[in-house]
């Protein structure tokens, strides 16, 4: 039987290992003190076995060990020493810090975001576009506080929320935090003004806080979200629309009336009954009224059985249509696309540890692997679907394969076979009609 051509001296897992510089991982280990009081699994090594569990679907650390044990001659080319145990793994993902993991990742954002990036003009606006969004995942114990009412019997469920910004033309996270399931969306608001000023950022009905978009305007970012059922507004102007789905195209001023907590002032305490603290600052909580003026589009459904309200920023029509910035909003669902991924091709619904560092390190290492096979399938320029791409990462994962190779054509092992039986078949009738007609 013919040998197929595309044979690699290195398994899938070591080729993807190579997209990461060991020498920095090790570095950054040292100066965050990761590998600390640390004999075996450094932090090199944990992430490797992390990837290693991520890629194949693991669910528990019982099948991380015996899925090493099946490959020990691949160990080496693992750029591990020591097989892996439980426990070790174990207090590995409890104790190495979460945050460790997260800086590997941004690093090799850094690295291969402009790489990934679209150069395709996707919009006509100057500035990037953000867009903000955050994904509930649930566990199986009450870890973190999660959202919505308890069952009849009283038990629910926990939950992590991780509160996410991508960019439009990479489709990676260049933001992510973690916080319980409970958290409501619009506390993390202000990681926007981490953003580079002059940005565009779009975020659903969950981020509606008044106060902070008047802050955005004052800073000069842009933004588009949707109106509220129960939105109190004044129409200022109307304006024309020319665009045949827009049906109203206005400004108008918000009124809001929200509760905030402010410290204390001098005055304020030496009013206050009580003994006062020696230390620490008093808050009081008070409703503080406003208005906020701003852009409101309202547009016909795509099926035209319902109408659809936006709200920006954007006063200037001249800057931006109305047309385009319903459209601007539309991309929006690419990070709703980006959770799908993630979560339909990676394990994020079985944990190997029952603890939120554990949870965290397992988020951010598939957040690794996702960028890696990104990477992969940037190189080998394929159009085979994200899901297909995973599928073939796990079924080679220890395979001596070139993985490139393989993402332009899965079938080419199977058409050199089919190339070899022809030519066997061919020899042998040429043999057959020789002896047929030899004298």
């Amino acid at each position: 039987m013919g040998k197929g051509t595309n044979f690699s001296g290195q398994p899938v897992l070591s080729q993807l290992i190579k997209l990461m510089d060991r020498q920095n991982i090790n570095t950054l280990a040292s100066k965050t003190g990761s590998d600390r009081y640390v004999k075996y699994l450094d932090g090199y090594s944990h992430l490797v076995v992390m990837l290693y569990a991520v890629l194949c679907n693991l669910r528990s650390l019982r099948e991380v060990c015996l899925g090493f044990e099946a490959n020990a001659t691949r160990m080496n080319h693992f750029g591990l020493d020591h097989m892996i145990c439980r426990s070790t793994l174990s207090d590995a993902n409890r104790r190495r810090s979460s945050s460790f993991f997260g800086r590997i990742y941004r690093s090799l954002f850094r690295k291969y975001a402009p790489v990934l990036s679209d150069s395709r003009t996707k919009h006509e606006t100057a500035t990037k576009i953000y867009i903000m969004d955050s994904t509930t995942i649930t566990l199986f114990s009450e870890i973190l506080k999660g959202a919505g009412r308890n069952s009849e019997n009283g038990k629910k469920k926990g939950g992590i929320k991780a509160h996410t910004i991508i960019q439009e033309d990479i489709d990676l996270p260049i933001f992510v935090d973690f916080t319980a399931a409970a958290t409501s969306d619009h506390e993390l608001m202000k990681r926007i003004f981490s953003l580079p000023e002059g940005s565009f950022i779009t975020f659903d009905m969950g981020y509606n806080d008044y106060l902070i978009w008047k802050q955005l305007t004052e800073k000069g970012y842009k933004f588009v979200t949707r109106q509220k059922d129960n939105a109190r507004f004044e129409i200022i102007e109307k304006r024309s629309c020319p665009e045949k789905d827009i049906i109203a195209d206005q400004i108008i001023e918000l009124s809001s009336n929200k509760l905030v907590e402010r410290p204390m002032t001098e005055e304020e305490l030496s009013h206050r009954r009580g003994r006062r603290p020696k230390s620490g600052i008093v808050t009081v909580r008070e409703y503080v009224k406003g208005k906020y003026r701003c852009r409101r589009i309202v547009r016909r459904s795509d099926d035209g059985k319902d109408t659809v309200t936006f709200i920006t920023n954007v006063l200037d029509q001249s800057e931006m249509s109305a047309e385009q910035i319903c459209e601007t909003y539309r991309r929006r669902w690419a990070i709703e696309c980006l959770f799908k991924k993630l979560k339909q091709n990676f394990p994020l619904k079985y944990f190997l540890g029952d603890n939120v560092n554990a949870i965290e390190v397992q988020i951010w290492v598939t957040m690794i692997a996702y960028l890696l096979l990104r990477v992969m399938q940037h190189k080998a320029k394929c159009k085979l679907a994200f899901s297909n791409i995973v599928t073939l990462a796990r079924l080679t994962i220890g395979n001596y394969v070139n993985f490139v190779t393989l993402l332009n054509c899965p079938k080419q092992a199977w058409a050199e076979r089919l190339r070899y039986w022809n030519s066997l078949e061919t020899a042998q009738n040429t043999v057959q009609l020789e002896l047929q007609f030899s004298p």
